[in-house]
């Protein structure tokens, strides 16, 4: 089993302009999309219920114990370059020890789509 997850906002809109496409959210298309271009990848792919970001769809994140999260904002959920690179991070994420990447690793398309990062609870000690 997979430890390391790849969560989609299953709710999220195709756009902010546009709420769905053909009576489908755009975090349907998303996971759609990135389940059938990931045969080999080292994430689980997982339907996430509203993940907040609802102003900025379709948004995503990556998750495992111990390790750093990741929210990625905006990703255009039919644009298979935005597939491609998502599946890249999760390949150097699930690499990564502890979740740390480096910016200039993050595939550049989406460098300005991340949100935030936050650190696994266990990387600060009392």
């Amino acid at each position: 089993m997979k430890k390391d997850k790849l969560f989609i906002c299953k709710s999220c809109q195709v756009s902010s302009n546009q709420e769905n496409l053909e009576g489908k959210s755009g975090g349907y298309y998303l996971y759609k999309n990135l389940l059938k271009n990931a045969e080999k990848s080292s994430v689980e792919i997982v339907k996430s219920g509203c993940l907040w970001t609802c102003g900025q769809p379709c948004t995503v994140s990556f998750l495992a114990n111990n390790k750093y999260t990741y929210h990625f904002v905006n990703i255009p959920p039919l644009d298979e370059n935005y597939h491609q690179a998502l599946l890249e991070f999760g390949e150097l994420y699930t690499d990564s020890e502890n979740g740390y990447i480096l910016p200039a690793k993050v595939p550049e398309i989406l460098q300005e789509k991340l949100l935030v990062r936050i650190p696994a609870v266990n990387t600060y000690s009392s």
